[in-house]
């Protein structure tokens, strides 16, 4: 799991009789076997455009403003592929790794029912250290595995976001890539050779294929929000920077691909303390093919622990917070024309809501996850719910079902509306 805090989508306005809407908005949000499609294939094709998933002729690319607005929903494959552990032993057989936090191997099935409910993007968290070979050669058999499930998501037409995950972290029995402008230059030779591999292995992808370069980086005091030591801010702007020169030097479609940098910790900034430091301070890299290739993300669990905060409600203050949080968001990146991604969200502390929780319960993260829906929405940007959708055994084709489909289905119903039949409306859709 992950602990930070920020989000993003935006508002279209669905207008319908309100009988009408009424009854219909029941009938969708009850069942698990509405399916949603695009029925006019003109706009289907200006999402997909109908390029091959693999070794794709050149092209090119939509802006990063423009994949994200066509990104639409998405959701996070987490604890999965991103487990690590000292205790997971010397076998680096893939599934010893993928099923160590208790999820299943991932098969495309997953993938597929995502896309069939309207989800139209899946992030990939991944770590690499315990995969690496005299410390930077990635292992074979992890790097095609990894392959693997991103052509699940690609072969099923979504926007795949590939990452380096807890490869950061606040764990230093592990985790090794640091915010730490003294270490700066020996830990970058690493980070760079790590992505130098990866951006070669995925060069040939279309622009369905999005690189993070970093999950939430932190001080090795572990500090959260913002660092303790204030001038290590300047070494994320430093990784940023390397990220971004390291991928385009691969050439092939890594020479125009969207690319995604993170603040200090994934933190979209604050007015106490130094935390709004992360993000007056964060300086974007200069992208060597100019601008509108490059996306910002932050995290948001906003307001931490509201769940016992508030008693299981989600409320008018926790709309406000989060309100405040895309204010500040576009203040310092959108309106400077940074599209903005909300790489997590959900619900975090010492109580939360998952498919054990009752379906109130399940309805209120709901909430939470449908005014962050429309918020993106209005902003332009992106929101990838953090795993509890599907969890555990759910994910299973033999056991297949949605640990949370009250909360899954705020978040469509937010975004798209619905129509007799299940038919989405009001898709925001760009085309070059």
């Amino acid at each position: 799991m992950n602990y930070s805090t920020p989000i993003i989508m935006k508002n279209y306005i669905f207008c319908f009789i309100t009988y009408m809407m009424t009854a219909v908005m029941a009938s969708c949000s009850s069942g698990d076997d509405t399916i949603l499609e695009d029925t006019n294939n003109s706009q289907q094709e200006s999402v997909s455009r109908n390029i091959p998933v693999t070794k794709a002729a050149e092209q090119d690319f939509e802006t990063a403003q423009q994949a994200v607005i066509n990104m639409r929903v998405g959701w996070n494959l987490g604890n999965s592929l991103d487990s690590w552990g000292l205790w997971i032993g010397n076998n680096k057989a893939p599934g010893n790794y993928e099923t160590a936090w208790g999820q299943p191997v991932t098969d495309e099935h997953l993938l597929k029912a995502f896309k069939a409910k309207g989800f139209n993007a899946i992030r990939v968290p991944v770590t690499w250290f315990q995969h690496l070979n005299n410390d930077t050669i990635i292992d074979a058999k992890w790097m095609n595995r990894v392959q693997q499930v991103v052509d699940y998501v690609i072969n099923n037409n979504m926007y795949c976001i590939l990452n380096v995950h807890h490869d950061t972290g606040a764990d230093d029995t592990g985790c090794w890539l640091w915010a730490d402008n003294t270490k700066f230059d020996s830990l970058n030779k690493k980070f760079v050779k790590i992505w130098q591999q990866i951006a070669e292995r995925f060069r040939d992808y279309d622009q369905h294929l999005l690189f993070e370069g970093y999950n939430e980086m932190l001080e090795k005091a572990n500090q959260w929000n913002y660092p303790a030591n204030l001038s290590n801010l300047q070494a994320i702007n430093n990784y940023a920077q390397s990220f971004v020169n390291t991928v385009r030097a691969t050439g092939g479609n890594n020479a125009k691909r969207n690319l995604i940098v993170t603040t200090y910790s994934g933190s979209y900034g604050g007015s106490w303390g130094n935390s709004n430091r992360v993000v007056t301070d964060f300086v974007p890299p200069t992208d060597p093919i100019g601008t509108g290739h490059i996306a910002i993300e932050v995290h948001t669990y906003s307001p931490y622990d509201w769940v016992k905060t508030y008693n299981y409600k989600w409320t008018a203050d926790c709309l406000k917070e989060v309100k405040w949080i895309f204010g500040n968001l576009d203040t310092y990146f959108i309106s400077k024309g940074y599209p903005v991604i909300i790489g997590e969200y959900g619900t975090n502390g010492s109580l939360v809501i998952d498919g054990n929780s009752t379906t109130a319960q399940r309805k209120e993260a709901g909430r939470q996850a449908a005014d962050i829906t429309r918020l993106c929405k209005e902003y332009d940007c992106a929101a990838f719910y953090w795993m509890g959708l599907i969890d555990g055994k759910d994910r299973s084709e033999a056991t297949f079902k949605w640990s949370m489909p009250e909360t899954r289905d705020s978040i469509l119903n937010a975004y798209y509306g619905f129509v007799p039949g299940g038919i989405p409306t009001g898709i925001k859709q760009v085309t070059m």
